[in-house]
């Protein structure tokens, strides 16, 4: 399963920040140590790296047969979402 992730996080085009790969080791703690559902707000400046940090933990709380969900504000902001998710995982 982690496979699964590692794939899909070297397949990113850019290289991560130091929050962003902090960001990503909370909630990849959260998700194998915590007994209970995460629940997480991920904040940040437009362009560093958001979007990117959640779909790393959709990926891997997929990958472990679980639900996930991505919230955004508004429709525009959503349908970036769509199309950010369709290319990343190969269907845009």
């Amino acid at each position: 399963k982690e496979e699964v992730v590692k794939s899909f996080i070297d397949t990113f085009p850019y290289a991560l920040t130091t929050d962003q790969k902090k960001a990503q080791n909370q909630l990849m703690l959260d998700q194998t140590y915590s007994p209970r559902p995460m629940d997480r707000l991920i904040i940040g400046d437009v362009g560093f790296g958001k979007t990117e940090v959640a779909l790393s933990a959709i990926v891997r709380t997929v990958a472990n047969g679980r639900q996930a969900a991505l919230l955004c504000p508004t429709s525009v902001l959503a349908t970036q979402h769509f199309k950010t998710v369709q290319k990343r995982m190969g269907e845009g």
